[in-house]
């Protein structure tokens, strides 16, 4: 049996004497998509932050392809550093905000990761970035600011931003709860692709019907915990939990 792409292990995270996830295990196999789904506070940002020690874990370990992401505690500080940004690019991350340079344009923001990161050539670079724009539908934008795009297409130059490190994983933290109900569902539509195209993808979100078509597995949290996890049909048709018949009956209108 292959190994999973993703495998959280007693993953723990205080802050201060708060605890945000009480012991989460996970595994996400490779190629699929796994959308968290939960009441907010119950820990599902914290935990994508695990994943790529933006937040790392009190305890707990976390690994990419079979590899873990914090060497330990024999390491030395440079040693920690350099383990965790090789490791950090192999997953690539998507926001609430789009967090995009505002000087810089479509193709500029795409750009910057494979010049300051993997030092790519600039021609190459940019050969690569168009190449990613395109794919988001965003082709005809390259020589756009941040500032002339709507949130939409912001959102989709930060997907192609995050993509065009070929990352083994993608996270999206409610990449669509800032955009207007009507751009919605052209950032669902590019992450819908990638989830057909075999990208494994943890996908944090309140859109039900994205976690019910899409998702080959749908994880509902509350209070730091994993409740229930199952395929869609299970969770969405036959829930097992009370907290989570409970919540998906507050969250779907009839």
């Amino acid at each position: 049996m292959a190994s999973p792409m993703v495998r959280l292990s007693g993953i723990r995270k205080s802050f201060g004497a708060h605890e945000v996830l009480c012991g989460i295990d996970l595994e996400v196999a490779k190629g699929t998509t796994v959308a968290v789904i939960g009441p907010s506070g119950s820990g599902k940002s914290t935990l994508l932050r695990c994943v790529n020690h933006l937040a790392p874990p009190t305890s707990g370990t976390v690994e990419i392809d079979g590899e873990s992401v914090s060497l330990g505690p024999t390491a030395s500080k440079r040693q920690q550093e350099a383990h965790l940004n090789r490791m950090r690019s192999q997953v690539g991350m998507v926001f609430q905000r789009f967090n995009l340079f505002p000087h810089k344009t479509a193709l500029g923001n795409v750009m910057e990761g494979l010049i300051a990161v993997k030092r790519m050539p600039r021609a190459e670079a940019t050969e690569a970035a168009h190449a990613m724009l395109k794919r988001v539908d965003l082709g005809g934008f390259a020589d756009a600011h941040p500032v002339r795009l709507s949130g939409g297409q912001q959102q989709r130059v930060a997907i192609a931003r995050a993509l065009v490190m070929q990352p083994k994983v993608m996270l999206f933290d409610e990449a669509t709860s800032a955009l207007d109900p009507e751009l919605v569902d052209e950032v669902l539509n590019v992450m819908r692709d990638l989830a057909v195209g075999g990208l494994t993808m943890i996908v944090v979100t309140h859109e039900m019907h994205f976690a019910r078509d899409v998702a080959d597995q749908v994880v509902f949290m509350d209070q730091g915990s994993v409740v229930e996890r199952g395929p869609p049909e299970h969770i969405f048709g036959a829930p097992t939990h009370e907290r989570t018949r409970s919540f998906l009956k507050k969250i779907i209108k009839s």
